[in-house]
């Protein structure tokens, strides 16, 4: 892969500049960083181009010194939604004066994320499934805090007319020298180190 100036010094405009690193081979967040432009710009164009390059999708492993990074708020679900992640559905008021999903959720284990005008407000993981987790935040017992403070959460911002939407993954299970290893858990434990949600607290919670 060439290094990236080299591929744009020939080109004046950023879209076709976006397109010829994607096509280079180049990840869509690498583009945003290096042309400093937003990552949703570069979404678009090569949405708009047709060009399905720049996405990193499966398992790649990291150094051990490199540090998780951060992602800003206002693109952090462009970036899940890239990797994967599929909107489930929303939060709705049930008429007696509680929450439910207005469709159905899947019963495996899974990732879901809570997001309120475009910005994702919590992260959390099922090992039960996904159907059981959302069925605790609909209930919001009180023996449960997370699902009872998170049910709070939800109903005040239904009731203030907002969207509370969710979206979910279910990553493979996998294996390390033969060992079983549970990629959900690890999956919401980096996604809220790097997108630091306001809605959790103490670190992972889920």
């Amino acid at each position: 892969m060439r290094p990236a100036s080299s591929v744009i010094e020939a080109l004046e405009t950023k879209s076709d500049k976006i397109r010829a690193l994607l096509r280079e081979g180049y990840l869509r967040t690498q583009v945003a960083e290096f042309l400093n432009i937003r990552y949703q710009h570069v979404r678009k164009v090569a949405v708009d181009a047709g060009i399905e390059a720049g996405l990193q999708r499966g398992i790649v492993v990291v150094p051990k010194s490199k540090p998780i990074p951060k992602v800003r708020a206002d693109v952090a679900i462009d970036v899940l939604i890239d990797a994967g992640f599929e909107r489930l559905g929303m939060w709705i008021t049930d008429g007696a004066g509680g929450i439910s999903l207005d469709t159905s959720a899947p019963r495996d284990a899974g990732v879901y994320a809570f997001v309120v005008d475009g910005l994702i407000k919590y992260i959390g993981v099922s090992r039960a499934g996904i159907r059981s987790r959302m069925s605790n935040y609909r209930l919001g017992q009180t023996g449960q805090k997370t699902s009872a403070r998170v049910n709070q959460i939800i109903n005040e911002h239904i009731t203030a007319g907002m969207v509370v939407e969710v979206y979910i993954a279910m990553p493979p299970a996998l294996e390390w020298n033969g060992l079983p290893v549970i990629t959900a858990a690890g999956l919401e434990a980096g996604l809220i180190k790097m997108i630091q949600p306001p809605w959790n607290k103490m670190g992972v919670e889920g």
